[in-house]
């Protein structure tokens, strides 16, 4: 059940790194230096993610921690940069427990992702726990991208020219 979470939190800790990467076009100078690492950083961990998703096994454990640790590291440069403190600290939550459980999983040989469980536990089991990673990831993610550039900028909205819209009362009566 366990075993699809390490994809998922990685999949949480890239988005996050992401939309604090992304905020390099509203930066200057020293800031871009210290956010850019964070596009890479964060297209590394969803690619990550997806591999593993699709091997359906932890590919690469201890590589995934020590990638762990260098996102930690890029994390506290880019609080140099500018970038929020609460999005880091989430993503930090979320790729030091990808990177651990990752690292656990290498050392036990790789294991499947279904970590021997497919006889018995059922596919409703395993959907079940994929749900509730799912709900976790979020439950992080959310927070930490409400604190970046994307996310304080994610609700305004150019429908065309600038020109705004007509509101449109639908209970005025004519």
């Amino acid at each position: 059940m366990l075993r699809s979470w390490p994809a998922l939190l990685a999949w949480g800790a890239g988005l996050i790194h992401l939309a604090i990467g992304a905020s390099v076009t509203g930066a200057g100078g020293t800031a871009v230096v210290l956010l850019a690492p964070m596009l890479i950083l964060g297209v590394a961990e969803l690619g990550w993610g997806i591999a593993v998703l699709r091997a359906g096994r932890i590919r690469r454990g201890r590589g995934a921690a020590v990638g762990a640790i260098i996102a930690v590291v890029l994390g506290a440069v880019a609080l140099l940069g500018g970038a929020p403190v609460i999005a880091i600290a989430a993503a930090t939550v979320l790729v030091v427990a990808s990177g651990a459980m990752a690292a656990r999983s290498g050392a036990e040989g790789d294991a499947g992702a279904d970590g021997g469980e497919a006889t018995v536990r059922g596919p409703r089991t395993r959907a079940a726990g994929t749900v509730l990673g799912a709900v976790l990831v979020a439950a992080l993610v959310t927070p930490g991208l409400a604190q970046t550039d994307a996310g304080a900028n994610g609700g305004v909205h150019d429908h065309g020219g600038g020109a705004d819209l007509p509101l449109v009362d639908p209970h005025a009566h004519h």
